[in-house]
């Protein structure tokens, strides 16, 4: 009977033990942050003349250049991390979107981060 006991003991442990490691996993890839009023306001002041205040972007700001990200789009969402975009708000991409260096400081890019994610269609 002491054997039954004992595997029975190792099970629950090996469970918990499993439980902590996925808690912890979960933890450190959690979604970025909810928008907020600050964020919504901060994406209306610096985002939302070239990509809309809804997201869904908008023409080019030049003949031949490219149209400003939409925001509401699926493949879009899936497919970058936050930190993708904080290096995208900070460094720009090509002719379009320019860079903006140093004029967020990481709150505020968290911020603008959280804002875009909060246009996601299947976010809930």
């Amino acid at each position: 009977m002491a054997r039954v006991g004992l595997d029975a003991s190792v099970g629950v442990h090996a469970a918990i033990v499993v439980s902590v490691l996925l808690a912890a996993l979960a933890a450190g890839c959690t979604k970025s942050e909810a928008a907020t009023a600050d964020s919504r306001q901060l994406f209306a002041n610096a985002c939302a003349r070239c990509h809309g205040a809804d997201g869904a972007g908008g023409i080019p700001s030049f003949g031949g250049g490219p149209a400003p990200r939409n925001f509401r789009d699926r493949d879009f969402q899936r497919g970058r991390t936050d930190e993708q975009l904080k290096m995208t708000i900070r460094d720009g991409k090509g002719s379009g979107m320019p860079p903006f260096g140093s004029m967020f400081d990481d709150a505020q890019l968290a911020a603008l981060v959280a804002q875009i994610r909060s246009f996601d269609p299947d976010r809930k």
